[in-house]
C-alpha cells in the first residue's frame, strides 16, 4: 500500500494551531506518549509530532488571531492550485495559500460551505 503522503485523497497530516504550543505539547505528550521535534520555519518554530518514530503531524502558533485553537487535517492532492480553484467554484473559501513549504510541498487551507476547515497538500517528490 502506498503512503498517505503520496496517495491523493488520503489524510496525511494532523496539525494543531494553538496560542500555547508548549502547553499543548505537555498535554498531548502525557496523554498519547507523543514526542516532539522542533524545526525553524519562516513563520517561527514548528513542532513535529512523532509517534513511535513516525512523524504524524505538527503543532504551530496561531497566526490568525480571529481563529480559535483548532486541529486541521491535511489531505494529499496532486495539484493544490487546482483544488483551491475548485473549492472557490463549489462555494468554499481559500483561507490561506496556496503557498510553498520549503522542502515539504505546497498547501492551502480551505473552509467548506458549512464553515469546516481542512487543508490540501501536495508533497515534494523525493
Amino acid at each position: 500500500m502506498d503512503s498517505a503522503f503520496n496517495t491523493a485523497g488520503a489524510l496525511s497530516w494532523h496539525e494543531l494551531t494553538t496560542n500555547n504550543p508548549e502547553e499543548a505539547m505537555r498535554f498531548y505528550g502525557e496523554i498519547f506518549g507523543w514526542q516532539f521535534r522542533t524545526v525553524n520555519m519562516p513563520h517561527g518554530q514548528y513542532h513535529i509530532i512523532e509517534n513511535q518514530g513516525a512523524s504524524i503531524g505538527g503543532i504551530t502558533d496561531n497566526l490568525i488571531p480571529a481563529f480559535p485553537c483548532h486541529w486541521t487535517g491535511y489531505i494529499t492532492v496532486n495539484d493544490v492550485d487546482q483544488v483551491a480553484i475548485n473549492a472557490k467554484k463549489l462555494g468554499g473559501e481559500v483561507l490561506f495559500g496556496p503557498e510553498n513549504i520549503p522542502q515539504v510541498g505546497r498547501f492551502c487551507w480551505i473552509k467548506d460551505p458549512q464553515g469546516a476547515l481542512i487543508a490540501a497538500i501536495s508533497y515534494t517528490k523525493s
